[in-house]
């Protein structure tokens, strides 16, 4: 009888999966025709599988034939060269990425690393891959020198003169995600004996090192391994090559070309699968081998199936149906042999709920197998991790969409703060904070804050998040929608943000301006913090900017505040005015009229004598009285006069001379006639005495 070994990693990984399941969301919408820019996977079959479900691949040079209201592009799970993304993007076409997470993390480790410094990169993996080929593109400097591909340890032999050429430079270290493990390693000794300055990403896949290992493991007990996927795929070829080090193998596609070859009833034969090969196809190998070997011996397929491995394995998610509910526990039918043991603590985390009002006899739960007993014949399984891993997917979900999140800060400690998302923790660094690097991280505890999730690890289920990217996002949102809407002579509420000594910056929502000292005020300053401070909430207006070099001129002072527009409603030429002296010249003195408004005294003007030296008669500080002589608005100038009312003084006292005079000669006049009118009246007097002697002596 044969015995079949089949791989527990055998067929789709995470990354596959999630492309494909991607994908099929796509079809089922069907709102859109749907295009793959370049192979999804490297499987011919599901590739066959697509085309016939409408699905068509097609090259770079077809984008341009695409229409951008009806077609949706799927960029490969390898990841593409980000020159053909932006081509893409230029195109204003939907699309989709599918890649792998994990060829996600190098790209961002190749964009932090570059930020860094001027570094070189070694990238161990075969040059002529679509996964290199895209990590290649994203290193800005592709010259010879800075970037190696070697496929191996061999041909990375060959190139350690380039290595010692440049032994100054610093070295990043990267795997192509499929690479073959034992390969990475010996090229790694060599590195490290040759060269100390390396910074080294073990950027392998997880799963690929577990299938690898186990297809090793498996390939020392076997006769015959049969490797099944696509000729193209660079993790099923390297698969092969790992099985054939240990016993003969079979490289196929599919199960017609097992057919070709013959398998003795009673060799043990090993099966594994590379990434991109489907479950369908891996069952239909399985039955074939059973179709050429074991009928005459009645051996059904699924009696090989259960001879030759379980139907579930630790870590699947399964769907049964509850067959009782106790107290602590519920057991489901999985539609195996073992019965599935769901306990009260592996529901939810409050293990205090009523299983009975949760769940009822018939009903369907999706569950996450996780112990088998032989001896008891049951598999514990859980709930709870089913939903943290559906969170999961929504984790990814996000990451790939940059989706902003939300949540409360938990905990805080010198390396950064730490949020749960539905379950899911998620580490937030110091450096991804948003706050100064003199600012505590306490300051975040116990808020809500929104943040985007930057890398995620699938096989450690680490995830980091950043806030200072949202508000990078939200900075650039508000810059954009800024410049699209500013006009000239348009008023913004805005803060002080710093001050030189030739202006004031402010902030206007994501965009700084600047307002120059001379248009702070009317009036002469000697400094911007004359007139505000850092902090200060404004209001300006735009005088002038510049969309390119985003150069933004602002006004602070307004027309209403413009003392020559007040002036005339309070001075008019003439007028007398007491004024400040608060400049001295050689030629004259300067007086503040109003705030903002200063007039000239020119020396001849400060006194009705000859002035040598202005300080001899003013002194800056001096409060005097002058008379306005002439008002400029034109040229903005303002003649004062001391000398004027000092004239006008002089010709007061002397019409006060004259007027008095003018009394004293009148009162004269008046004693004259004063003293004529008494004559007369004597002469009067006399007359009538002398009638009255008269007529006495008639």
């Amino acid at each position: 009888m044969m015995k079949l070994l089949l791989s527990e990693y055998a067929g789709f990984c995470f990354g596959v999966k999630r492309a494909v399941d991607l994908l099929e969301k796509q079809i089922q919408k069907g709102d859109k025709r749907i295009f793959m820019l370049g192979h999804l996977i490297h499987n011919d079959d599901f590739l066959r599988d697509m085309e016939k479900r409408g699905v068509k691949c097609i090259e770079e040079s077809e984008l341009e034939q695409l229409n951008p209201e009806t077609d949706l592009v799927i960029l490969r799970t390898h990841g593409v060269k980000a020159e053909m993304e932006q081509h893409v993007k230029d195109l204003g076409l939907p699309y989709l990425d599918t890649a792998c997470p994990y060829v996600k993390k190098i790209h961002n480790i190749v964009k932090t690393e570059q930020e860094t410094d001027d570094p070189q990169f070694i990238i161990i993996g075969d040059k002529n891959h679509p996964e290199v080929e895209g990590i290649v593109s994203r290193i800005e400097k592709r010259d010879n020198d800075l970037v190696l591909v070697c496929k191996d340890a061999e041909e990375l032999e060959k190139k350690t003169a380039i290595l010692a050429k440049t032994s100054k430079r610093r070295w990043i270290i990267l795997a192509q995600t499929t690479q073959n493990i034992a390969e990475w390693k010996k090229c790694l000794k060599k590195l490290k004996k040759l060269y100390t300055n390396l910074t080294i990403f073990d950027t392998i896949c997880y799963v690929t090192e577990k299938r690898q290992c186990e297809a090793a493991s498996i390939a020392r007990m076997s006769d015959m391994m049969v490797v099944i996927g696509g000729k193209a795929s660079s993790n099923t070829n390297k698969l092969a090559e790992i099985t054939s080090e240990y016993c003969p193998t079979l490289l196929i596609e599919n199960e017609s070309e097992l057919k070709t070859h013959s398998l003795k009833p009673n060799m043990t034969v090993g099966i594994t699968a590379g990434a991109s090969t489907p479950d369908r196809i891996i069952e239909e190998v399985l039955k074939t081998m059973s179709e050429m070997k074991n009928v005459e011996e009645g051996m059904s397929f699924q009696e090989m199936l259960d001879h030759s491995f379980r139907t579930l394995v630790t870590g699947e998610r399964v769907t049964g149906v509850i067959t009782s509910i106790l107290p602590n526990e519920i057991h489901v039918d999985l539609g195996i042999k073992h019965t599935g043991i769901l306990p009260a603590d592996e529901v939810a985390d409050d293990s205090n709920i009523d299983l009975h009002e949760l769940f009822k006899v018939g009903d369907d739960v999706t569950v996450m197998v996780q112990k088998f007993n032989d001896a008891e014949g049951t598999v514990q399984v859980s709930k709870k991790k089913v939903d943290n891993y559906q969170n999961w997917d929504k984790v990814v979900e996000a990451s790939e969409s940059s989706t902003v999140l939300k949540a409360k800060v938990q905990e805080t400690n010198k390396s950064g703060v730490v949020v749960s998302w539905k379950g899911v923790r998620i580490f937030i660094p110091a450096s991804q904070s948003g706050l100064p690097k003199e600012a505590s991280l306490n300051e975040l505890m116990g808020k809500e804050i929104s943040f985007i999730i930057i890398s995620l690890d699938p096989s450690r289920r680490r995830v980091v998040g950043s806030i200072r990217a949202v508000i990078r996002a939200e900075r650039k949102a508000k810059q954009e929608k800024f410049w699209n809407e500013i006009e000239v002579a348009k008023q913004y509420t805005g803060v002080v943000k710093s001050i030189t000594a030739y202006g004031a910056f402010v902030d206007l929502g994501g965009v700084d301006g600047m307002v120059h000292i001379t248009e702070l005020s009317w009036k002469r300053i000697k400094h911007p913090t004359d007139v505000l401070n850092v902090g200060d909430e404004v209001t300006v207006f735009v005088k002038e900017f510049n969309p390119e070099t985003h150069r933004i001129s602002l006004g602070y002072k307004t027309e209403d505040e413009n003392p020559w527009v007040i002036l005339p409603g309070k001075y008019n030429v003439g007028d007398t005015a007491e004024v400040k002296i608060v400049g001295l010249t050689s030629f004259g003195a300067f007086a503040e009229l109003i705030p903002g408004v200063d007039g000239l005294i020119h020396i001849s003007q400060l006194s009705d004598r000859n002035v040598n030296n202005v300080a001899e008669v003013v002194r800056v500080g001096d409060v005097v009285n002058v008379k306005i002589t002439d008002i400029n608005y034109e040229t903005k100038k303002v003649s004062l006069s001391i000398r004027a009312l000092l004239h006008s003084e002089d010709t007061a006292v002397e019409d006060t001379a004259v007027e008095d005079t003018a009394v004293e000669d009148t009162a004269v006049e008046d004693t004259a006639v004063d003293d004529t009118s008494m004559d007369d009246t004597a002469m009067d007097d006399t007359a009538v005495d002398d009638t009255a002697v008269e007529d006495t002596a008639v």
